[in-house]
């Protein structure tokens, strides 16, 4: 097995808590969640699913 370190991040309780239960119904935690995200990412070389703005962001970035 692969030598592990430690990660320690801040997330809002609340997300943090659905996201523990739909990783739960999965069979997983919400480490073995974030491992796999991260391996996606290192074997994609990008973030492993897409990032846009939604109307309302957009809105707010150009002042409209």
């Amino acid at each position: 097995m692969a030598e592990t370190t430690n990660l320690s991040i801040r997330i809002d309780r609340g997300l943090k808590d659905e996201a523990d239960m739909i990783f739960n119904a999965l069979g997983m935690n919400l480490t073995t969640a974030i491992t796999i995200f991260v391996r996606q990412a290192v074997r994609q070389r990008k973030i492993p699913f897409e990032i846009s703005l939604d109307a309302a962001d957009s809105k707010v970035k150009t002042g409209v």
